[in-house]
């Protein structure tokens, strides 16, 4: 899994990630003791049986004058490709205009077209659900004070949102670019570490987090290395199998560069 989030600042956008990939193995079905009978979960289980380090989950890309950065979290491989090198193929072979949002539902059909290719079927919503996250940040006319960050989800199957079902396989699930104050950000994967943290019910403790309208991007940079080594950190000591690790990826976006380090 994955912990990733971008926020926006009147200085720039500041990004982070972890770089740990897990694979896990589904189980849906088990055989009775004594009897040999196979029958099928309630739940399905899943259970890790491997990772590694150093996964692409952010990265950025550059349509001729406009550069994006991207995060993604969710299924790491499609079509034997890395999310990571299929969005960099779809950079690669872009020739449309260069308006942000032409390139953005460019981008976000080109992985549903994977979905499809890859579960060899033009009805998503026919097979199991998979999910692949991403955010997509960048500006608006290169302009620093109109910084844009939208969160998508791919998917195959159905997702169930406030008690509607949705079988599009697509989604924008976060997006700033219509709001007053774009200020403030959104994160994906294991959400539920951060939200711990940010939506605390504990009078005593103050909030951390609205202030981004006041924040330089050096505060930025270190809130969004601290609510991603604060999620590793969280599964290091939790009774799991951590599916979020270090080295994490920091990294900066303002209209004039993207600039990134690795920290261990």
């Amino acid at each position: 899994m994955t912990i990733a989030i971008a926020i926006a600042v009147p200085d720039g956008i500041a990004l982070a990630a972890d770089t740990q990939v897990t694979w896990s193995q589904t189980i849906v079905k088990a055989i009775e003791k004594g009897t040999g009978k196979e029958f099928e979960l309630e739940r399905p289980i899943s259970i890790p049986i491997g990772w590694a380090k150093m996964s692409r989950k952010l990265f950025p890309l550059k349509f001729k004058e406009y550069q994006f950065t991207v995060c993604v979290a969710g299924v790491a491989i499609l079509n034997s490709k890395t999310i990571y090198s299929i969005f960099k193929s779809m950079e690669k072979a872009y020739s449309g205009n260069q308006n942000p949002k032409d390139i953005i539902d460019y981008l976000a059909k080109g992985i549903k077209d994977q979905f499809k290719l890859h579960y060899k079927t033009e009805e998503l919503s026919r097979i199991g659900l998979n999910i692949l996250e991403f955010i997509i940040s960048g500006y608006e006319n290169q302009d620093v004070s109109k910084p844009f960050i939208e969160s998508h989800m791919v998917f195959s199957g159905e997702i169930n949102i406030n008690g509607k079902k949705d079988t599009s396989g697509h989604r924008v699930t976060w997006g700033n670019s219509d709001q007053t104050n774009r200020y403030g950000g959104c994160w994906i994967g294991r959400q539920e570490f951060i939200s711990h943290i940010i939506s605390h019910k504990n009078n005593q403790l103050p909030p951390i987090q609205g202030q981004f309208g006041f924040m330089t991007l050096a505060d930025a940079i270190d809130y969004t290395k601290f609510l991603v080594n604060f999620t590793c950190d969280f599964q290091r000591f939790a009774i799991m199998v951590p599916d979020c690790g270090r080295p994490i990826i920091s990294a900066t976006l303002t209209p004039e560069e993207y600039k990134e380090e690795i920290i261990y």
